[in-house]
């Protein structure tokens, strides 16, 4: 076998690798193109989150305080059952500390405890659905968190500690003073 063979052998073989995944949301709409698994998807999310691309699924992440919830979503993104799912998460802080936790099924989604003041950056999000291993990575939490935050919170620490916003009373994470209500 020649060389130029193998070759034209070899780029075959990779050219499945590096065209885009197609699949199409709606029947009789147009397919469109992801470029990768995981790609920040620009339909709106039904529960008000991120959602990406994992295989023939979407899977979408919902930040709430102190934890989040990930739904994992059909082509047409309706939540689906999670009977017999399982799923871990991999959380890195604006800190640069990585926590891996378990992801818990609680009716339509799944749901992970983030440890006490910590600001995620990115979650990799990793599931066994329906016989498919699916996983996805969900980047800049912490520019979506913080918009979040600065239109729905009420409270805040009054030493302005970082991350401390809340929509209800509580205590702030970082130095534990009582929140007091914005005026």
């Amino acid at each position: 076998m020649k060389i130029s063979q193998i070759l034209a052998a070899a780029l075959l073989l990779a050219a499945p690798l590096t065209v885009a995944a197609q699949h199409s949301h709606k029947p009789g709409t147009a397919a469109h193109g992801h470029k990768a698994a995981g790609e920040t998807h620009a339909h709106k999310s039904p529960h008000g989150g991120t959602v990406r691309t994992a295989g023939k699924y979407h899977l979408e992440l919902v930040q709430q305080a102190g934890e989040v919830h990930v739904y994992l979503l059909d082509a047409n993104e309706k939540t689906m059952p999670l009977d017999r799912s399982t799923g871990t998460a991999m959380l890195l802080s604006t800190a640069g500390k990585t926590t891996s936790v378990k992801l818990t099924p609680t009716g339509d989604y799944f749901v992970a405890a983030v440890p006490a003041g910590t600001t995620l950056r990115t979650a990799i999000v990793s599931l066994k659905a329906n016989g498919s291993s699916l996983s996805a990575r969900f980047e800049k939490l912490d520019a979506a968190a913080k918009a979040s935050k600065a239109t729905a919170a009420a409270y805040t620490c009054p030493m302005n500690c970082e991350g401390s916003a809340s929509d209800k009373p509580g205590s702030c994470p970082k130095c534990g003073m009582a929140l007091v209500k914005k005026s």
